[in-house]
């Protein structure tokens, strides 16, 4: 066992209540990490040496009441391929999708350069390595042979645009187009060659009126200074909080190389969803897929 499964084991040990959720890190407390989960904010432990960025999706663990940050809820990459480099940030493509890095002062890096990479407090180039080694061809076993993952991103901003970006609450009417804002952790962790098997989205609605809310795609990670420049979508038929089922064309255009970075509404009756401070977990996107 490794140093970190031993102190995952002493932390459980003995135990009466012990459960894991899928959560996200929201910046230091002290010592100690804020992290949102379940409609709240609450400060949690580093069971692990691993620092994770702001707005990282992480594993918390949850023992007699007292949490603990285990990790990321998705693989991490050790290393790529440099594809660009501009401002002093390396995009690099990695088996988990395109990351972004930050590379040493003097270092210069080119496209095609094979590369080592830090995932710890964002990713870091280490070092350009000589070559690439052919990739070991895994052991068939007997489970068949693909990865099952399922992870959540919440969102980062929730806003509405009218004339301008006015509320934190997510409006479909017929003035109204809102989005969520993930940044770009979507495309950055959903490898390209993802298959998925569903893709859902949590709600938490204030208002329901009039026709059902028209969902679709946006390509912005944050919020843009001008329109969000929403097209098409489909409607989807809200009754109150809870997880609602996205087509999975959605999916293929939120992983790497699709084009899409959230969701938003494309109007759509006057249907209000709640703000990130009203609901940290409103517009917290769900999937599975496998690679």
């Amino acid at each position: 066992m490794t140093d970190e499964t031993d102190v995952l084991l002493d932390i459980v040990d003995g135990k009466s209540a012990v459960r894991i959720v899928a959560g996200a890190y929201r910046g230091l407390n002290g010592l100690r990490a804020w992290v949102d989960f379940e409609g709240g904010r609450v400060p949690a432990h580093f069971a692990t040496s691993w620092r994770p960025v702001v707005n990282d999706p992480v594993w918390v663990l949850i023992v007699d009441g007292v949490a603990w940050v285990t990790g990321p809820t998705s693989p991490l990459a050790s290393e790529g391929t440099v594809v660009s480099v501009a401002g002093g940030v390396a995009t690099i493509s990695t088996d988990v999708g395109n990351v972004a890095a930050t590379y040493n002062t003097g270092v210069t890096l080119t496209a095609g350069q094979p590369v080592k990479l830090l995932a710890h407090g964002g990713y870091h180039v280490v070092g350009v390595k000589a070559s690439t080694p052919t990739s070991p061809t895994p052991d068939p076993g007997g489970g068949g042979g693909s990865t099952v993952v399922t992870q959540i991103f919440l969102p980062i901003d929730a806003a509405s645009f009218q004339n301008g970006w006015w509320t934190g609450r997510v409006i479909a009417g017929s003035s109204n187009q809102g989005c969520w804002f993930y940044d770009f952790k979507m495309p950055w962790t959903i490898p390209a060659s993802a298959v998925p098997s569903s893709i859902e989205i949590y709600l938490n609605p204030v208002q329901i009126q009039g026709s059902d809310p028209i969902f679709t795609t946006h390509q912005h990670g944050t919020r843009p200074p001008g329109s969000p420049g929403l097209v098409g979508g489909v409607p989807i038929d809200v009754t109150g909080p809870g997880w609602y089922s996205l087509p999975l064309v959605f999916f293929n255009a939120l992983k790497s190389g699709g084009g899409a970075a959230g969701v938003g509404l494309n109007h759509g009756g006057y249907n209000i969803f709640a703000s990130l401070a009203q609901d940290p977990q409103c517009g917290a996107i769900r999937t599975t897929y496998r690679y």
